[in-house]
């Protein structure tokens, strides 16, 4: 399938690096004059890269800007990509806007909506674009397969070309046959073509009497179906992938969630303690409560706020608080269920406050419990619902129903902390 490759980059908020291997994601990422060995990869909002890479370089990132030495293969996806310097082995770089003054040693694969092309590819080059312009500086050694709206062949191609095209232009050298199918083509004064021009296409080529064609042209008169799916030359497969998806973002979700019980475990301890207690007194009637409020319960909620918020002046300025605090309820519910079900299942005494130590670790081995369950992704898609459910139920409870229920009678503790009105 024709694609004409607009990479949006996203940034995130960490770094990772060692001695032969780095990841790095950020919003602005730079390496200047940098002499690494081993790989590289960078995800972020912009990346500059300079200096010399003994192993592969890797880049997503909305802006790319890369003039280095790299003794590996080289991977670039981005919005705008400006590339130069040197890669060992084989390239895969594509982009909204793409400039590439690289000498490339092995095969390149070259996608984009807009790409110029100045350097130098020792292997085959497959090629797709909405319009692609080699510049008399360009040197392809062997095989080019070229599809895109616009193309413009200068500088020498040393292993024939098969190219596929609305417009086509030919000025450069060229060693081998041309393949062309194309609804126009042009073949410019000093173009070289040591081998045959085959050419379909509804009208015949527009020849400079100035070019020279060694092999003649061989011309068959047909209409061009500009169907790229159809078309013989195989889609860009650009492999950039830097991370596993699923192990990542497992483990940046069980980061967030664990942040989350964490701070609310600081901040809210007797909130905590009391919303564990309703859930040890009333297991199921807090899951079905919270069956009830996520998602219908909730959404109903945010909406009925909204609305009463927007009936005065003053409310519509809170609704934005509104919803923000809605979303947070809804995001604590995960991490809150986890800690109420590891007071459940680790605290078999029954005490209403384990302590601080224990809920942490408990809120720990819940998360990574769930997080195991992504080899079968039903099953902890389930458990996240359900422990969402069981912190939304006894959130309610705690909330609603302050008096300790522990079975005793006893007055509640008091320990110095600061009552929670929010749970």
């Amino acid at each position: 399938m024709f694609k004409q490759s607009i990479f949006i980059a996203f940034g995130l908020a960490a770094a990772l690096s060692g001695e032969a291997f780095a990841q790095t994601f950020g919003g602005h990422v730079e390496y200047e004059n940098v002499n690494r060995v081993g790989d590289l990869e960078i995800i972020a909002g912009s990346a500059e890269v300079s200096g010399n890479i003994q192993g592969s370089l890797t880049i997503y990132a909305g802006s790319v800007e890369v003039d280095a030495e790299i003794g590996g293969d080289t991977h670039i996806a981005g919005g705008n990509v400006e590339v130069s310097g040197v890669t060992r082995g084989n390239a895969e770089i594509g982009g909204g806007s793409v400039d590439i003054a690289m000498d490339i040693n092995g095969n390149a694969d070259i996608g984009g909506g807009y790409v110029e092309f100045s350097g130098t590819i020792g292997g085959t080059l497959d090629a797709a674009a909405g319009r692609f312009e080699f510049t008399d500086e360009s040197v392809v050694t062997r095989k080019l397969d070229i599809q895109g709206q616009e193309l413009f062949l200068r500088g020498s191609f040393l292993g024939g070309v098969d190219a596929f095209a609305e417009d086509v232009v030919i000025s450069g050298r060229f060693v081998g046959d041309v393949q062309v199918e194309a609804r126009e083509l042009t073949v410019l004064p000093g173009a070289v073509i040591e081998g045959r021009l085959i050419y379909d296409g509804p009208s015949e080529a527009t020849i400079s009497p100035d070019a020279s064609i060694t092999g003649g042209v061989e011309y068959t008169q047909r209409h061009v179906d500009l169907d790229w799916d159809r078309h013989h030359i195989n889609p860009l497969d650009l492999d950039l992938d830097i991370l596993p998806a699923t192990p990542f973002f497992i483990g940046a979700g069980i980061a967030f969630d664990f942040l989350l019980g964490l701070i609310a475990l600081v901040m809210m301890p007797r909130g905590v303690s009391r919303l564990s207690s309703k859930f040890r007194q009333r297991p199921l009637l807090s899951t079905l409560v919270g069956l009830f409020l996520f998602p219908m319960g909730w959404v109903m909620l945010l909406v009925a706020g909204i609305v009463l918020l927007a009936i005065t002046i003053v409310g519509i300025i809170l609704i934005p608080f509104w919803i923000t605090f809605a979303v947070l309820v809804l995001m604590l519910a995960y991490p809150l269920g986890a800690i109420a079900v590891s007071d459940f299942i680790i605290n078999r005494t029954g005490r209403r406050n384990p302590g601080f130590g224990m809920r942490v670790l408990g809120l720990l081995v819940i998360l990574l419990v769930v997080a195991a369950l992504w080899v079968v992704p039903p099953l902890a898609v389930i458990a996240g619902v359900i422990l969402s459910w069981i912190g939304l139920g006894a959130w309610v409870f705690a909330a609603f129903g302050r008096k300790d229920e522990t079975g005793s009678g006893a007055p509640a503790q008091t320990n110095g902390d600061t009552a929670d009105a929010a749970i």
